[in-house]
């Protein structure tokens, strides 16, 4: 079904510049109130192409001026645009976002209002209007507005909105389709509250002086308005804590802070951590399964996908375990995170491993940041014992004995611990486990499977954390 977003081209009487519109008729009344008379160029079905020929010195077909409508419906598009702007400020939002967004408004909205007040905005500044794909006629340089892909992100097909061959983005599409005849809006959030400085309640166990040294940094940090600091930090070491005081420095100036995590799981697990660390603050939760949040709340906690939909939004973005996938070595992600930073904002990096590059400079002090080499309780990390065993999944399959692995299911038993064993692919946990059940009858019943394609993941990790389950045989997930 074709449901194209008619797109104007036009010109103004005293310039040769093109410009963009979504709702012509409001720019003929914006610049006609200033003297101005607009004259139309083009209509296309595909914003990408109408942005493509503004862009070009391709030659106007027809040229005819934009009728004003009555000087009264200036007032009102600025009324309805206002009354949006307080839920779309800080956001970066395809045409089908807005309108799933604005749906939960009192009033409905139809979709003609709806593109009038967002053109509103366009001419006033509270809003940025691009294609979701830029399609210039260069295709090396095809760019995907959201996420940042590059012409090896996007493909063209067959577009049964537009009716016409389209450039869209497979690289973001976790989020929805971007395509190049659709637009993407940018919303810039503005300053803070504008409250001022307000107490913020932090609950947080006593520091060690490792914890607190680097608290102190991050706090200067933040204060100095330094774009980026990196936290190198033992696991164990107690990061989060040390990183909270300086959230409370951004929340009790009215800013907003985004912590950023790769997995869901992690989200889910740290999400009510901080929720008892600032009992008095609203914490929202954003990844692929939570859907909408209405309302950007002081503090949000998501993954690193999730920080496309943000513009000009957080005054501190806190990345943690920023060396795991998939924010290890993707460009498109970490711009992502930058885009969704206020101007001035700093972006604190939380990581055990970070890259050779960066751990160079920061020993040579090329880089600002902070070490913490030791865990809470001072004691050093476990080392593991390797143990070589050539033909291991041949054993496995065929059920032969494997001491080592025997030996760490009674030494898990005789302490009344639990274990973990981690296996490199999915289909390895369901090896482990038929293993374990021929091997090892009486522990098969204590152990379960868990994979990032099991949608039940939540719930095994309660059940782990209950004690319910004894042996956990999982990917790198976990």
């Amino acid at each position: 079904m074709r449901i194209a977003m008619e797109t104007a081209v036009y010109a103004l009487s005293r310039s040769a510049t093109r410009h963009i519109s979504i709702a012509p008729e409001v720019d003929a009344l914006y610049w006609g109130r200033r003297g101005e008379t607009t004259m139309l160029l083009e209509t296309f079905s595909s914003v990408g192409q109408a942005f493509r020929y503004a862009r070009s010195s391709a030659k106007a077909s027809g040229i005819r001026p934009l009728t004003s409508p009555a000087e009264s419906l200036w007032v009102h598009w600025e009324k309805v645009a206002s009354s949006l702007r307080p839920l779309l400020a800080g956001r970066s939002l395809l045409w089908d976002e807005v309108k799933e967004l604005v749906r939960g408004m009192a009033e409905p909205m139809e979709d003609r209002e709806l593109r009038a007040a967002l053109q509103v905005m366009s001419l006033t500044g509270t809003a940025i209007l691009v294609p979701g794909v830029e399609i210039p006629p260069a295709v090396s340089r095809w760019r995907c507005n959201r996420c940042g892909a590059g012409p090896e992100g996007l493909f063209r097909s067959r577009c049964r909105r537009c009716g016409r061959p389209c450039v869209s983005c497979d690289r973001c599409i976790v989020l929805g389709r971007s395509r190049a005849c659709t637009p993407l809006f940018f919303f810039p959030a503005g300053g803070r509250n504008g409250e001022g400085r307000r107490s913020v309640d932090l609950r947080l166990p006593p520091l060690t002086e490792g914890q607190r040294w680097v608290s102190e940094r991050c706090l200067e940090a933040v204060r100095s308005g330094e774009r980026f600091f990196l936290t190198w930090a033992v696991t164990g070491s107690g990061k989060t804590e040390a990183v909270l005081p300086a959230v409370r420095e951004v929340l009790g100036g009215g800013g907003r802070v985004l912590w950023v995590s790769p997995r869901r799981d992690v989200v889910e697990e740290l999400a009510p951590r901080l929720q008892r660390a600032f009992p008095d603050t609203p914490v929202s939760v954003l990844h692929g399964e939570t859907g909408w949040i209405r309302t950007i709340s002081p503090l949000t906690v998501a993954t690193a996908h999730q920080a496309w939909r943000f513009y000009r939004c957080f005054h501190l973005v806190v990345v943690d375990e920023g060396d795991a996938f998939p924010l290890e070595g993707d460009p498109q992600l970490r711009s992502g995170l930058a885009r969704a930073m206020a101007e001035g904002g700093t972006t604190l990096w939380l990581t055990a491993t970070p890259p050779a590059d960066w751990r160079r400079r920061l020993m040579r002090r090329r880089m600002p940041g902070v070490i913490l080499p030791v865990r809470h309780h001072g004691l050093p990390l476990p080392e593991p014992r390797l143990f070589r065993r050539w033909g291991l999944w041949f054993s496995l399959d065929r059920g032969r004995p494997l001491p080592p692995v025997t030996a760490f299911l009674d030494r898990v038993v005789s302490t009344g611990g639990q274990g973990l064993l981690f296996v490199p692919r999915v289909a390895d946990v369901d090896r482990l486990l038929s293993w374990i059940k021929g091997r090892h009858p009486d522990r098969f019943g204590e152990c379960r499977g868990m994979s990032g394609r099991d949608g039940g993941r939540k719930a095994t990790l309660e059940e782990l954390r209950k004690g319910k389950i004894r042996f956990l045989i999982t990917t790198t997930v976990l």
